[in-house]
């Protein structure tokens, strides 16, 4: 999946994690904190976190492809390298989120247990790593195709 409509897969991929890992973190937080909202929105948190976790993936995958397709000069290596340095601890970043946020919408659907709480909290706290890793990788990518522009 190297082009969409003739664009590069690449940012619009990132478009999408960039959206749905934050709103799902946010979600996961926010059911973390009112536990009666885990059956209702805790399955819809959970998909957006599977859905952020597979658009980063394919993100990082299609970013790599477009990497080896055009040519980076000696002195711009170093930033993309960073760039799809930063673009790794997305992925690895998010999964953990994506699988800890289905967890607690399982456990959620039960009534009244801690296990759903801790999970939770751990989705919470995952997202909140996710949404770092996301911030980093896009400003770093930003900076590398708009640095020039906005100097």
């Amino acid at each position: 999946m190297t082009t969409v409509g003739g664009l590069p897969a690449h940012p619009l991929l990132v478009h999408a994690a960039v959206v749905l890992l934050p709103l799902a973190a946010l979600g996961a937080g926010l059911v973390a904190v009112r536990p009666s909202w885990s059956r209702p929105y805790g399955p819809l948190v959970a998909a957006g976190a599977l859905a952020g976790a597979v658009a980063a993936t394919l993100a990082k995958f299609a970013g790599d492809r477009l990497a080896a397709a055009i040519e980076i000069t000696p002195g711009f290596q170093p930033v993309i390298d960073e760039h799809g340095r930063l673009g790794l601890y997305v992925v690895l970043a998010a999964w953990p989120f994506a699988l800890l946020a289905v967890l607690a919408a399982v456990l959620g659907r039960r009534p009244r247990g801690a296990a759903a709480r801790v999970a939770g909290v751990l989705a919470t706290v995952a997202g909140v790593a996710a949404v770092v890793t996301t911030v980093l990788a896009g400003h770093s990518g930003s900076a590398a195709v708009w640095g020039a522009v906005l100097r």
